[in-house]
Formats: C-alpha cells, structure tokens, sequence
C-alpha cells in the first residue's frame, strides 16, 4: 500500500553549510578607475571539504543498483522561480559555520495515490486530497474496522498531524502499530520515524531500525535513505559505510531526492566506496537536478574548477544563479565573485555587488569584495544597493 508519506525524520548527515567552508576567490584591490579583476585563468578555490559521515544498521535485503555512470556533459539547470527561501524536499538553506552534529528535521507530504482497489479506501483518500478530513476519518475509520492496513495508516497520519481531529501521537502510533504488525510499508516507516523521534513513544533507536528495515525491504525508498543514515550515524546499528552506499544507490534508483546527495559526498571522501570525483560529480548533478540546493552550489564548484567533471565556467555561474536566487547565502557569495570577476559571465559590477550585499545580510561576509565594492562609483553601489532592496523582483 504505497500511497502515504508521513511525516519523516530525516538525518542531514553531510550539510552544504560544512561542506562549504572554502578559500576565497582573491581579487587585486580595486584603483579609482573601477573594479578589479581575475587574471583569466585564475583558481577558483573552492573545493569542499565535510566531515566524518556517522554510521547504523544491519542490512534488509533489496535489489542491487549498478553504479552511476561517469559524469560527462554537465547538464543545464532547468529554470526556477525567483523565490527566496525555497529549497529541495528535506534540505536546508546552507549558512556558513560548520555542523558539528547531524540534525534531525521534520519533512512532511501528502500521500501520493494509494494502490489499493478498496473503494472505501480510495473515498477515504480523495476525501483527505480534497481537505475533508472528517470524511475521510469517518470513512478510513469504518474500513479499518475490516483490517485494512491503508485505511489505519492513513488514520495515523490524520491524528499525527491534527488533520480534522486533535493531534494525538499516542493514538498516531497505536495507528500505525495495527497497520505495521498487518505489513504495511508505510505504516512501518512511520512507526520507525515516531520511535526514533519519540512521538508518542520513548524514544527506542533500535525499535525505530527495525520497523525502518522492515519497510526498508518492501521497497520503500525513504526508508532505504533513512536506513543508509542510520549505518552512517553508528548507533541504533553498527557503523557499515559500505551497505549504506548500496542503501543509497537502491533508494536513488528507485526514486529518493536525496540519496544522491549524500552518495556524493561518500564519493567525496572515499566512504564505503572507493573515492572517486568523477562518480561524485555524477551524483551531484543528479541531486542538482532534482533542485537539492547544496548539490547546485557543490556541483557549481566543481565545474568551475573542473574537478570530476570538464571545467565549464559558464555552466558553473547558472548553477550559482539558480541556488542565489532561492536566497542561498553561498551561491549569492560566488555569484558575486564571478560577476566581478567576469568568469562565465559578462562583468557587471553593480550585479556583483547587489549579490554581495544580499549574501553579507544573510552573514556571508567577504573583505575582497568589500574591497572590490569601495571601487564603484556612488551611482554603481547605490544602484546595486536598490537591486538588492528590491529582490526578488516580483
């Protein structure tokens, strides 16, 4: 009964925040007659570095994925609204300072269409799609009575998050025990993310592994994608980096958002899989295209500096673009610097320094383009300072 997606807990083991911390792109102090810049083929230094993934548990059984192709022609970001604050499903908005733990975000959805052919099921559902929750409480109700495991999922889901009836974790969990013990995946998943946040339950980490690799094995790729954390991270499981990559590759191949960017940064740094930056560089383009916001900006690097993938300057300042303009701090950094540097795209001193004065709002100081600023005319830096004032144009 693959038709519900409850609230998850989803464990951001590798963030774009830590995995940023590069050198800066230097430029010359600028003189009176205008901006400075890059000597053309000047570094861009800004390789990532990310800490010591974490580690989990034993293995459920699941198809095997072939490895990612070799990256080749960089692919050309889609278009995105000019919509500050937006970010890929279950991603943050990167900052500056380092992580020094994982972090346990809420990410929730509504279910997508249930496979079941039950037709108080599927009233029950369409009922819940169109905002009657009452209807579709009374009707998944009167089903569950009859044991269908759909039914009681979604009744978990209604009383987790409040949905037409008090929110209640107690009653969530007891829910999604009936439709768990009856086999159903989502069901499983749910029960496992309630244990391992304790909602409703203490919090038990082994209790929320096993429930995770049961519907782990079902085929559920968020639970694929939970459990390869739950290998990192080393405590409800022991730490295995190796069957976390497989986890990864199989939640990736069967649809995950955000598999592929942890398998990058595993390709990064040579965890459970031999180091290889031309397989990351394959995977964060995948996860870039998938609108994953740290991806864009590590995939933005790495084609800047060619690393794992053919150097492209020009593919490198889109990628930097479409992350600045969902209001990431860093790509509106690097956005700045290549602008007024003139590397991937025309120079343009007033749009170097509006992307500079929105990244330095957000805490993303730079003292070279500070510098760089102090040489425009007053006319120039009040002109970026209005553009800035007045993003996102709507």
């Amino acid at each position: 009964m693959k038709w519900l997606r409850p609230c998850a807990i989803v464990l951001i083991l590798y963030s774009g925040s830590s995995a940023l911390a590069q050198d800066p792109l230097v430029l010359t102090p600028p003189v009176d007659s205008g901006p400075s810049t890059l000597p053309p083929d000047a570094p861009l230094d800004l390789t990532p570095t990310t800490p010591d993934p974490p580690a989990s548990p034993q293995p459920p059984s699941a198809p095997v994925v072939a490895s990612p192709p070799q990256a080749t022609t960089p692919p050309i970001p889609p278009e995105r609204p000019d919509t500050p604050g937006a970010t890929a499903p279950g991603q943050t908005v990167p900052g500056a300072a380092p992580l020094s733990a994982p972090t346990l975000p809420i990410t929730t959805s509504l279910p997508p269409q249930p496979t079941s052919t039950g037709a108080g099921v599927d009233a029950a559902y369409g009922a819940f799609q169109r905002g009657y929750y009452l209807t579709a409480f009374q009707n998944a109700l009167e089903r569950s009575s009859a044991g269908d495991t759909a039914a009681q999922t979604l009744l978990g889901v209604l009383y987790e998050r409040g949905y037409g009836v008090p929110q209640n974790f107690q009653e969530a969990v007891a829910w999604y025990g009936l439709a768990a013990r009856g086999g159903d995946p989502e069901a499983q998943f749910a029960l496992g993310m309630m244990y391992l946040q304790g909602l409703g339950v203490a919090v038990d980490r082994d209790k929320a592994a096993g429930y995770i690799e049961e519907s782990a094995s079902q085929g559920k790729h968020e639970a694929m994608h939970q459990l390869a954390l739950l290998h990192l991270e080393g405590r409800a499981r022991p730490r295995d980096p190796e069957r976390a990559a497989d986890l990864l590759k199989r939640a990736a191949a069967a649809g995950d958002v955000n598999a592929p960017y942890v398998l990058a940064q595993l390709y990064t740094n040579g965890e459970g899989v031999p180091q290889d930056d031309a397989a990351a560089a394959t995977w964060l383009a995948a996860a870039a295209q998938l609108r994953n916001v740290d991806a864009e900006v590590e995939y933005a690097i790495r084609l800047f500096n060619g690393t794992g993938v053919a150097k492209d300057e020009t593919e490198a300042a889109k990628w930097f673009r479409r992350a600045a303009n969902v209001g990431n701090p860093i790509a509106q950094n690097r956005l700045a610097r290549v602008l007024a540097a003139g590397r991937g795209v025309p120079a343009d001193p007033v749009e170097a320094a509006k992307w500079h004065f929105l990244a330095r709002a957000a805490g993303r100081n730079d003292v070279f383009l500070e510098e760089f600023i102090a040489g425009l005319s007053d006319q120039q830096r009040a002109a970026a300072m209005s553009a800035a004032q007045r993003w996102p144009v709507r």
